[in-house]
């Protein structure tokens, strides 16, 4: 704003007015040799040359951005909740999607049982065509059982589990050879925590299922030595919500399971093989073994690992003004966004930390996330949600995350955003997870940063307008006044001040520069009015050594205009702009 400012009132007024002043004292027919003194005096008096006015000197072109910068004005109404030409710094971070997945457990300990039992005596003393005893209750055991078991798995309700087993029904005797035979409604009942499912083999077909827990004898089963019933089961489900003491995953990574399988039903001899008066004793013999034992899906509580890399967000092509370390900014409301895509079926919280640089040297960090004090920020199992982290709450925004820190981020517009040290976790929730599927978790980011200021803001802003390359040594002065009415739709207190410098950058001690009055904040809807009095004094024989103006800008939040957009369409006009020389104009034409 100064740089339009001073040059226009300055370098151009100042300098080229006076100078367009002599010009008319110059008859060019002469042929002005240099023998004639063209040493021009004009007068002692005050000289006022005619008011004039600037054209409206926009923030779009005052700022100035670059088509790559991160600073843009919105291009819609609504867009990030803003108006169409509004500034907001926006910049999207770069993540890494996370994948995590508890593995299947494979139980190492896996073992049945082999168990005999004596029936009843077979006595055929009738002729019967069939002799029948029924069994006593025939246990057998299933042990699993494994004491290093992931520490992902913390608790398990129930479980889909892959446990082949076999299980065997055969007799032995010392007084019989014959064939006995498994009568329908032979029964093995598991315990009520298992599911049980019949094989795909040749005995599939003599079985059927109960219920869930229970296989039963459909046909007549023969039976001879070497010649015994072995039926291929699947267990497929396990409860373990009433689960004994000391079974299921009853301490981390230790997870055991024992429990009967109960059979018994009629066994029956024909008369073909025990004529009348023939006796035969029996022993059935039943078996249980387990071939593989895991554990694929759980009922419970997981905690797997999840591991979030770094994410940055880097500020490009700011004005270097934005970024003056001298700056509080006082951003009201900056916000960052984070997305965050869940394919588990886990709720899992996130925390991390905000930090902001300059040249990599950490200028403030926040935390968020419960861990930190905020809101918790959970993300819910199959799904997609979306935070908005902010300095002040915005209404009507769902899972909004205060953060009153926020703003220590960007007192000065950093040159990178980092977010980091992030930890995500399961929550202790029970849910049906699969183990060995690979899940994925991805957060992105962006940095949505409205320029408007709180009360605390206050802009440092220096430049040096030099390279003037005028005769300037031909012209010497006491004093010149401009004084201007600047019309301001920028919500901010504006007040210039500028010295001059020589060629070597250096304050110049014979020309003065003073600026008395500011520019009050306005708005589009309501302007403000003030005006600005420049006075540039000369105490040295020449301006010759005058290389140009460093301007120097303090801008100040006003009360009445604080979290007020700054938007393209705002601008300064100068009206009414008037040039007084007081004590005389002196022109050297001279060379």
């Amino acid at each position: 704003m100064e740089k339009a400012m001073i040059r226009r009132l300055t370098h151009l007024l100042c300098i080229g007015l006076a100078a367009s002043s002599v010009t008319g004292c110059v008859d060019n027919d002469y042929d002005l040799s240099e023998d004639i003194d063209l040493t021009i005096q004009l007068g002692g008096a005050n000289l006022t040359l005619p008011g004039s006015s600037t054209d409206m000197l926009y923030l779009s072109t005052i700022l100035d951005l670059e088509q790559s910068s991160s600073i843009k004005a919105v291009e819609s109404d609504g867009m990030y909740g803003l108006s169409k030409g509004d500034y907001v710094l926006v910049q999207e971070g770069n993540s890494s999607p996370s994948h995590f997945d508890v593995p299947q457990v494979s139980i190492g300990k896996i073992n049945g049982s082999s168990t005999t039992t004596t029936l009843p005596e077979f006595f055929n003393a009738l002729g019967d065509a069939t002799v029948t005893r029924q069994t006593e209750d025939v246990r057998n055991t299933i042990h699993l059982e494994d004491n290093d078991v992931t520490r992902e798995l913390v608790a398990v309700e129930s479980a889909d589990i892959n446990v082949e087993m076999v299980f065997e029904v055969g007799y032995s005797s010392n007084d019989f050879y014959g064939t006995a035979y498994i009568e329908p409604g032979y029964t093995a009942v598991f315990d009520k925590c298992w599911t049980v499912e019949i094989g795909d083999d040749a005995s599939a077909r003599y079985l059927e299922t109960v219920g869930s827990n229970v296989i039963r004898f459909k046909e007549r089963y023969a039976i001879r030595p070497g010649h015994k019933l072995s039926a291929r089961l699947r267990l497929t489900k396990i409860d373990l919500s009433d689960a004994p003491s000391g079974q299921g995953l009853y301490a981390p990574g230790k997870f055991m399971v024992e429990n009967d399988v109960v059979s018994s039903g009629d066994v029956s001899i024909d008369l073909a093989d025990l004529p009348i008066g023939e006796r035969a004793n029996l022993t059935i013999v039943s078996k249980t073994s387990v071939s593989t034992a895991k554990i694929v899906k759980v009922r419970g509580i997981v905690d797997p690992k999840i591991e979030i890399a770094a994410t940055d967000f880097d500020i490009n092509d700011v004005p270097d003004f934005l970024s003056d370390p001298e700056n509080h900014l006082d951003i009201n409301n900056p916000q960052i966004t984070i997305t965050v895509s869940n394919s588990s079926p886990l709720s899992i919280s996130l925390n991390g930390k905000l930090s902001s640089y300059n040249e990599g040297t950490v200028k403030a960090t926040v935390g968020i996330g419960d861990d930190y004090g905020t809101a918790p920020i959970i993300v819910r199992g199959n799904s997609t949600t979306k935070f908005t982290i902010s300095r002040v709450a915005i209404e009507g925004t769902a899972n909004n995350i205060v953060v009153p820190d926020m703003g220590a981020l960007i007192e000065t517009v950093p040159d990178r955003i980092s977010f980091h040290d992030a930890t995500s976790k399961a929550l202790p929730e029970i849910a049906d997870y699969t183990l060995g599927s690979t899940y994925t978790y991805d957060c992105d980011y962006e940095a949505v940063v409205p320029l408007a200021f709180g009360d605390a803001m206050r802009l440092h802003y220096s430049h040096t307008d030099d390279g003037w390359d005028e005769d300037l040594d031909k012209y010497n002065f006491n004093t010149a006044v401009v004084t201007a009415d600047v019309k301001n739709t920028i919500p901010l207190d504006m007040i210039p001040s500028a010295i001059a410098v020589d060629s070597e950058g250096n304050e110049m001690t014979n020309i003065t520069v003073s600026v008395d009055g500011r520019v009050e904040a306005g708005s589009t809807e309501t302007p403000s009015s003030s005006q600005l009095t420049i006075t540039l004094r000369s105490t040295g024989q020449n301006i010759g050594g005058l290389d140009g103006v460093k301007l120097i800008f303090d801008a100040t939040a006003n009360s009445g205009f604080t979290g007020i957009n700054l938007n393209s369409q705002q601008a300064l006009k100068f009206d009414n702009i008037k040039i007084t020389l007081k004590g005389g104009i002196l022109v050297d034409l001279n060379n």
